[in-house]
């Protein structure tokens, strides 16, 4: 099998990659990844032409630089998958020491001792190496919480694919660097069957792992569409469609696992005289203010949302019902404690919480928890019910659960709620 024909056909698989990645970034602009990409497939398509001129062309052309732009556009792949993710290429540095090492190696066994064998040993510990840091970025990789749970989308199925997919890679050089020294290779024109094998293998491997990166970079790019669509603007909080999305979901598999689900509702009391006396600019810079306070009180697991104007709504999974009246007692005193509020307001609010029944719908239980919250309203707010029951501690007046100070419609303060 003469090389320089396979090496043609893995340019033509390049070439047409190209392509493809010029395509997708004309069609998706701000692809991440997808730059760096283009340069590993002009890399590969460089090399391996180069490679293919083995005969015909001085060694510092059909090894050196061949072998240079080969280990660039591997070096490249990763750095591309890096970028898709989001994620630091603290490889980089070191994956140019080692092509820089690679090439020296290289240059040492073409013209100091020609030795085959040694520059197949120094390419494939090479390539084995990038190959397996490719694989541990994408094995490392930890979504942020945040992200899938405003998408609804993960991105574990394509970087464990992904991940496999370059531990072949890497197992592909290992084997290849076996099998040289028990059969050392005796031509690159006139390959054996062994290293023909192993390079076409090689080919289809990096072929597959740039079109992961492409795709890699389509699903993080759906990601963050699908999050913009989920998130209220105001806040960054997710917005009530997607927070609906995400009680299905959750509330399937609590009924399936026989477990309960809590659900806490808030609403900021008197908003409405915020905005009618300080403006709404004002108003909102009271409910960013406020969604930060239930931010910083959050749990990994719990999912918060805007659910509209002045409500938030939490979903506290994997909490009893007691852990859900402390957790909701406790964002009332935070909201009680903002300060440096406009125009010096005091804030309170109201809670209500509710745990989901067996069998139970989502707009069911959203349904109680809404009636616990305005049981805490009626109740003279600032307070906590707890499916139907107002929360320990919350049953005195008003004004002996936090000083008071709310602005009526004219902009002067009222001592009492209203």
């Amino acid at each position: 099998m003469l090389m320089p024909y396979l090496m043609l056909g893995y340019a033509a698989a390049a070439l047409l990659l190209l392509v493809g990645v010029e395509v997708c970034s004309r069609a998706v602009p701000g692809l991440r990844g997808v730059r760096i990409l283009r340069w590993a497939m002009i890399s590969a398509v460089v090399g391996v032409l180069l490679l293919a001129l083995r005969s015909h062309a001085p060694n510092w052309i059909s090894i050196l630089c061949a072998n240079a732009a080969i280990y660039a556009c591997i070096l490249l792949i990763y750095w591309a998958t890096a970028e898709a993710l989001d994620a630091r290429a603290r490889f980089l540095p070191w994956g140019g020491g080692l092509i820089l090492a690679a090439l020296g190696g290289q240059a040492f066994y073409v013209y100091a001792h020609d030795n085959l064998l040694a520059r197949v040993l120094i390419s494939s510990t090479a390539m084995a190496i990038v190959a397996g840091a490719t694989a541990a970025l994408l094995f490392r990789y930890e979504e942020p919480v945040e992200e899938w749970a405003q998408s609804g989308w993960s991105l574990r199925a394509q970087t464990r694919a992904l991940a496999w997919l370059q531990v072949a890679n890497g197992l592909d050089h290992v084997a290849r660097l076996v099998l040289s020294v028990v059969y050392p290779p005796a031509s690159y024109v006139h390959m054996d069957v062994i290293q023909a094998g192993f390079t076409y293998v090689n080919m289809l491997l990096n072929v597959a792992a740039s079109c992961g990166v492409i795709w890699l970079a389509l699903s993080v790019h759906r990601r963050g569409l699908q999050k913009a669509a989920g998130t209220d603007g105001l806040t960054g909080l997710l917005n009530r469609r997607a927070f609906e999305e995400i009680l299905a979901r959750d509330l399937r598999r609590a009924n399936r696992d026989g477990r309960t689900l809590p659900v806490l509702l808030l609403d900021i009391d008197h908003f409405k005289a915020v905005n009618d006396s300080l403006g709404h600019q004002a108003g909102d810079q009271v409910i960013q203010r406020v969604a930060d306070a239930l931010r910083d009180c959050m749990r990994p697991s719990d999912v918060l949302c805007r659910f509209g104007g002045e409500e938030f709504v939490m979903l506290l999974n994997g909490a009893t019902l007691d852990q859900a009246d402390e957790i909701a007692r406790r964002l009332r005193t935070e909201i009680m404690l903002l300060t440096r509020l406009p125009g010096g307001l005091r804030l309170t609010a109201s809670l209500g919480v509710a745990t989901s029944r067996a069998g139970e719908l989502p707009e069911e239980l959203l349904k109680r928890c809404d009636e616990a919250l305005y049981r805490s309203k009626r109740a003279g707010r600032n307070r906590v019910t707890v499916d139907g029951m107002l929360s320990a501690g919350m049953r005195g007046k008003p004004e002996e659960l936090i000083p008071w100070r709310a602005l009526s419609p004219s902009g002067t303060d009222s001592a009492r709620p209203r």
